[in-house]
């Protein structure tokens, strides 16, 4: 009863620990990255303070309220005695209202530019972070295959040295070998921590999470490239777009400046009692008005002569920020696609035929060693030539597809939220 009590504990302890651990694919970790990643949560926070800004923008100015009286009552206090109040009302006659809401409106426009182009950083961090994880798990893979090689083959050296088939020196040569490949296997394991930490950051996941993938690094070709050309980049790049909105913003502001030349101007209406008091004469009767006023300010001195420059300025430097930029995405994508069309004929050479060959040569040269038709020297070489053949492929492997992800980027594809929110 007892062992089956202690059976179903390990069982339920073993299910406990499964479930603990979270399998992700290069598509649920960018997902999860773009709904948990805290510096795009940061981010998107600065599109309802843009949305903010835009209502603060089309209130008006509030009214004012001016209360005054006066009395002779400090003095000879004959009664006499006026009490007036007034409510005046700003109003722009420039447009500067309308002015701020355009300022406002493209405040909200980069906003949105600015967390999608976050977003695709995230994802090209992700999406590489990812694919140097499968690399090195590849890598691991390829060292444990090895360390099975050589300790199976120690095992059999030993035995035959005992017999006196083998020298010492054959058993030290292939224990040296193994402790190579455990060695770097513990390399390979530190930096298997290293990006794992990594992802999980991006992902916006805690650092004791387990994680676990059933993806390997895989070629695929690429056999359209219409897509990765740079009238169809500019438009989906998001760093792009906020840059010509940058050149927006400018010529907003000085539409703002130029209506902020005009200060608001002033319309009122009062009303004042006043009852006077003349000498020798009976009580005079309390006099009552109603009046209006305007005040006009003039734009004599102040005539926002600077900062009408200083927009100007602003605008040529955003254009000139804009043509940088232009350059700068040709430049990402000629170099991508370069990488692309350099690494796809290498990793077509590696193909699996050969790499199958150099993994039977390996047990073959083995095989002949137990015979006695090969030496240990030999037997080594072919390991590492096996090991240095598949070592090779998978970093080719990697390079290649850590250039697609760049291409993919500097095409401006990649997933993303915010273009999923509704604008104003």
């Amino acid at each position: 009863m007892k062992e089956h009590i202690l059976i179903m504990a390990v069982v339920i302890l073993t299910s406990v620990s499964v479930l603990a651990q979270e399998s992700f694919t290069v598509d649920a970790a960018v997902e999860s990255a773009l709904t948990n990643n805290r510096e795009l949560a940061v981010a998107r926070v600065r599109i309802e303070e843009t949305r903010a800004r835009l209502q603060q923008a089309g209130a008006w100015p509030n009214p004012e309220v001016e209360l005054g009286g006066r009395s002779d009552s400090a003095f000879r206090d004959e009664g006499q005695r006026s009490f007036s109040v007034g409510v005046n009302q700003p109003f722009s006659v420039s447009g500067r209202i309308g002015a701020q809401k355009g300022v406002a409106r493209v405040d909200i426009e980069r906003a949105f530019a600015e967390v999608s182009n976050m977003e695709r950083r995230v994802v090209g961090e992700v999406r590489r972070s990812f694919t140097e994880y499968l690399a090195v798990e590849q890598q691991i893979g390829l060292q444990k295959f090895l360390i099975g090689l050589n300790e199976e083959l120690l095992k059999a050296t030993k035995m035959a040295l005992e017999r006196g088939q083998v020298s010492q020196k054959d058993v030290n040569a292939i224990q040296i070998a193994l402790q190579q490949a455990r060695q770097r296997q513990n390399v390979l394991e530190t930096q298997r921590r290293s990006r794992l930490l990594e992802l999980k950051r991006l992902m916006g996941q805690p650092a004791e999470q387990e994680f676990v993938t059933t993806d390997e690094l895989q070629f695929h070709g690429l056999a359209d490239m219409s897509a990765f050309t740079l009238e169809n980049a500019l438009p989906r790049r998001p760093d792009f777009v906020e840059a010509q909105l940058d050149v927006t913003a400018a010529r907003s502001e000085q539409r703002l400046v130029k209506a902020e030349r005009f200060e608001d101007w002033r319309i009122g209406a009062a009303y004042e009692n006043e009852r006077s008091v003349v000498d020798g004469a009976p009580p005079q009767p309390t006099d009552q008005f109603v009046g209006l006023k305007l005040s006009v300010p003039l734009p004599l001195f102040d005539r926002k002569q600077g900062r009408i420059r200083e927009t100007m300025a602003l605008e040529d430097r955003a254009q000139k920020t804009v043509d940088a930029l232009k350059l700068q995405i040709v430049q990402e994508l000629a170099d991508a696609q370069q990488r692309v069309k350099s690494l796809a004929p290498l990793l077509e050479s590696y193909s699996l035929e050969i790499l199958k060959r150099a993994e039977d040569n390996v047990k073959l040269v083995e095989n002949g060693y137990r015979q006695g038709q090969a030496s240990i020297v030999e037997v080594i070489q072919s390991r590492q030539q096996f090991a240095e053949l598949k070592s090779s492929y998978i970093d080719t492997l990697k390079e290649y597809q850590l250039a697609v992800i760049d291409m993919e980027l500097a095409a401006g594809i990649f997933p993303s939220q915010s273009k999923e929110v509704k604008k104003p």
